[in-house]
């Protein structure tokens, strides 16, 4: 059941990653980030509160202690949306997919999860094909394209760390949607208090969005991804989940192409299959 899970989360992912670039483009990246983490952040409360008993046995020292995975989430979520702001899906998605590295590190290192000596080095493979992917995009005189790639890298550490948060969390808390109702109570009180003291409310003014219907399909496959690859966890160790939830690459590439018609160049697309290869192997 947990592969099936994680396979869904896979799926909407590269999903939301293409409709993303859709909605980044005529679009202040500010708002969609605002809009997304506040409306998201809405659907995990409410959610949780219609299955769980959350309201009746909350509890303070939960709220602080899930803390640390909101706001690692949030950054990485907010890296997300700039990444591909600033550079192709096709470019920056398969440096994204090295997040797979940070988690397989840190469930060895924090989790105890045993890992063979392969996957490692599999993974040393998919890191070294992913730098091969940025060089041959010769962005060097593309500074708004250097954005993109520095925003990938940053969504790889916090999107990497907050992984084998989730996986910690859950296994504490047993039930993921308590683990999402204290993550998103919190995360809409970051939210609340950036917006307050920044006076950032006027970027919430959906007459500016252009094409609404996108950003709101946006949210709910992350919405989706993100709720299924927590259910996931219950069952699977996060150091296998995590290598078949970067599968969506596969989906995100061929959506570039066909939907975005984004070029890719043929020793790209042989570095890219490697990369699909390894993240398979590792599934495995």
């Amino acid at each position: 059941m947990w592969i099936f899970l994680c396979l869904l989360s896979a799926v909407t992912s590269g999903l939301a990653s293409i409709v993303m670039k859709k909605c980044s483009e005529n679009n202040n990246a500010k708002s969609i980030a605002l809009i997304g983490l506040a409306t998201s952040n809405i659907l995990y409360i409410v959610v949780s509160i219609l299955f769980t008993d959350v309201l009746t046995n909350f509890n303070i020292k939960s709220f602080v202690q899930i803390a640390p995975l909101t706001m690692c989430q949030m950054i990485g979520y907010i890296c997300g949306i700039l990444s591909v702001k600033h550079a192709s899906v096709s470019t920056v998605i398969p440096i994204r997919k090295c997040n797979t590295i940070v988690t397989l590190v840190l469930g060895i290192l924090i989790l105890n999860e045993s890992i063979p000596i392969l996957k490692l080095i599999f993974s040393l493979i998919l890191v070294i094909l992913t730098i091969l992917i940025v060089k041959e995009d010769k962005i060097t005189n593309d500074t708004d394209s250097k954005k993109g790639i520095i925003f990938a890298w940053l969504f790889v550490i916090f999107n990497g760390v907050s992984s084998m948060l989730n996986k910690f969390y859950i296994s504490t808390f047993v039930n993921p949607l308590v683990v999402t109702f204290y993550y998103s109570l919190f995360g809409i009180s970051i939210v609340a208090l950036y917006c307050f003291f920044s006076k950032s409310w006027k970027y919430y003014n959906l007459k500016n969005i252009n094409k609404l219907h996108i950003l709101f399909t946006y949210i709910l496959f992350d919405f989706i991804s993100n709720l299924s690859y927590r259910f996931c966890l219950i069952d699977g160790q996060v150091s296998l989940a995590q290598p078949i939830h970067s599968s969506s690459i596969i989906i995100t590439i061929i959506g570039s192409y066909f939907i975005l018609k984004e070029k890719i160049s043929k020793r790209k697309c042989f570095m890219i299959i490697g990369v699909i290869i390894c993240v398979l192997l590792l599934s495995i």
